[in-house]
C-alpha cells in the first residue's frame, strides 16, 4: 500500500527525554533569579543553557545525567551541581555560577 504524500513529509515527533523534563524543572526553579534559560536539544543529549543578561560572558550549559536513584546536574566543566531531589539548592548554585546571586 502506498503512503500518502502528507505522511512522507511529516517530521518525526521527538519525545522529550526524562533528562529534558528534569532540566525543565531546574529552569522553572531558576525563574526566581534574574537569568535566562533554554533547554537546548542540539547535542546528543539535552542541556540547559543559563545566561546572566547582565554579562555577555556569563553563560553555562548544565547537563542532566541519570543516576541510580535520581538525576544529577553537571556543569559544562564536569562539576556536580546537585540532584533532581534538591532543585532549590542546585538552582542557587547555577545562579551563583553565572553571577546572578551572592554565595
Amino acid at each position: 500500500m502506498a503512503k500518502s504524500r502528507q505522511t512522507r513529509d511529516e517530521q518525526p515527533t521527538r519525545v522529550p527525554s526524562e533528562e529534558h523534563e528534569h532540566l525543565g524543572k531546574l529552569a522553572a526553579e531558576l525563574s526566581r533569579y534574574d537569568v535566562r534559560t533554554d533547554v537546548v536539544d542540539e547535542q546528543s543529549s539535552p542541556c540547559l543553557r543559563v545566561r546572566n543578561p547582565s554579562s555577555a560572558c556569563a553563560v553555562e550549559d548544565v547537563i542532566c545525567e541519570r543516576r541510580e536513584h535520581d538525576y544529577a546536574f553537571i556543569a559544562s566543566f564536569g562539576v556536580y551541581l546537585g540532584s533532581s531531589g534538591s532543585l532549590g539548592v542546585t538552582a542557587h548554585k547555577v545562579a551563583w555560577l553565572v553571577g546572578a546571586t551572592e554565595a
